[in-house]
């Protein structure tokens, strides 16, 4: 599992409420927050911090074989050299 800063997490929550067209606001706390929040893009940073660990575990599971494949082309270059 990554570990990730807390500067990634504010990142990443500023990044989606930009692409996803969130508004400034205090709507999200309700919806993916913990109640603690004060703003759309704190419950953002929130729901990153919980949701990263679950997604680094599917995504390892997923990129696995893509990875073997490409490690076996870089090898299979050094041997032809």
């Amino acid at each position: 599992m990554l570990n990730y800063s807390n500067t990634t997490h504010r990142r990443l929550a500023q990044a989606m409420q930009v692409a996803m067209h969130i508004p400034d606001g205090d709507a999200l706390v309700f919806l993916i927050g913990k109640g603690n929040e004060r703003s759309n893009l704190d419950a953002l940073e929130t729901w990153i911090k919980e949701t990263l660990p679950a997604f680094d575990d599917e995504y390892g599971k997923v990129v696995l074989p893509y990875l073997i494949d490409r490690l076996e082309q870089t090898l299979s270059c050094w041997g032809n050299a």
